[in-house]
């Protein structure tokens, strides 16, 4: 059975209230990503999982199904992703493998680096990276050309726009989930 506050803060999010969403972010990260890093021995794949799960909360909140207790359920859910992604890292074949460098090596023709086409790819791929981030939504737009264009920290940005550092980390995220979607054929 729920507690009262942790069925207070599902409602919430389900309702979509922002101010409950960054609470769970707050309570909930920084010991979700020691969790996570136990199985996954990688900083930045143990805050990968971590984010990806908050990031399903976020744009589904509906889908936030919580029966006993929601650190459980979080738990159990980053638990999980480990699990999947173990699983699926194990399936594949070692990309540092030399035989296996060869192999995609000898797939792509050697073209130098100065050549018109190298000079054509480079700015179309600029072209389709301005586009990915004109449709981004406003503020997740706004805050990554923040970090990346302008270079500013993630603290500077929360300063310069009166949020939290994690709402932009959060912000940051979204933008280059979605820019690695539209981008896809590209990477």
């Amino acid at each position: 059975m729920l507690s009262k506050a942790d069925q207070f803060l599902v409602d919430a999010i389900r309702k979509g209230d922002y101010r409950a969403y960054e609470m769970l972010f707050l309570t909930y990260y920084s010991d979700l990503c020691r969790l996570a890093r136990g199985f996954v021995h990688s900083d930045s794949v143990a805050e990968d999982l971590v984010s990806d799960l908050f990031l399903k909360i976020w744009e589904q909140p509906g889908s936030l199904s919580v029966n006993t207790s929601l650190k459980a359920y979080l738990q159990r859910s980053v638990h999980n992703s480990c699990i999947n992604y173990i699983t699926r890292n194990r399936i594949k074949p070692g990309i540092n493998d030399p035989e296996t460098l060869e192999k995609l090596d000898n797939l792509y023709p050697h073209v130098p680096e100065e050549s018109p086409y190298i000079k054509l790819m480079e700015e179309e791929l600029q072209d389709k990276i301005a586009e990915a981030i004109r449709h981004l939504p406003e503020e997740c737009s706004k805050i990554f050309l923040m970090s990346r264009k302008l270079l500013l920290s993630h603290r500077e940005i929360a300063r310069q726009l009166n949020i939290s550092e994690n709402t932009v980390k959060v912000q940051i995220y979204r933008a280059l989930i979605k820019l690695r979607e539209a981008l896809k054929d590209y990477l």
